[in-house]
């Protein structure tokens, strides 16, 4: 009798989940810095924030390592960022978070001023939202983490609209 109630229960839990849930990749690029400039975790602390929020919405998230260039290409999803992007779609996810952390170097510190983030869909390409945040601004490194999550729930948002 045990066994059965044992069985019945973790059949519910099972199906109290979705069947199928959407893969999102992300991939924060700092730019304005360049290679010498000591890494401040703002990025990785970005990075986290957004996944976590889309992790806590039933997502499966995946990332890739932050990225650095010292500037903003012209083109969004050129060169490195659009190797990023097709390792995402290869590998299943429908959608591709893309963060452009800017920073500006000030009295050889680096201070990040904001963090454009691009919401693509990957199998036509398409921006489907993009909104610019303010970065740094959190009083204190969990601060920062919270307002990077919040940013994620707005960019769900956009996707459950769809």
């Amino acid at each position: 009798m045990l066994k059965r109630l044992e069985s019945i229960v973790v059949l519910l839990f099972l199906l109290s989940f979705p069947a199928y849930a959407s893969m999102v990749s992300f991939l924060v690029v700092e730019t304005g810095l360049n290679e010498n400039i000591p890494n401040n975790q703002i990025g990785t602390l970005w990075g986290g924030g957004l996944m976590a929020a889309f992790f806590d919405a039933g997502y499966i998230v995946t990332d890739s390592p932050v990225a650095r260039m010292e500037k903003k290409p012209s083109k969004d999803l050129s060169g490195p960022v659009e190797d990023n992007f097709n390792e995402a779609a290869s590998v299943g996810s429908e959608y591709f978070i893309l963060g452009f952390l800017e920073y500006q170097v000030t009295g050889g510190r680096a201070v990040p001023v904001s963090i454009a983030v691009k919401l693509y869909e990957t199998s036509s390409k398409k921006l489907i939202y993009e909104q610019t945040f303010p970065a740094g601004a959190g009083k204190s490194l969990a601060e920062e983490h919270q307002l990077a999550q919040n940013a994620g729930r707005i960019i769900i948002s956009h996707i459950k609209d769809r």
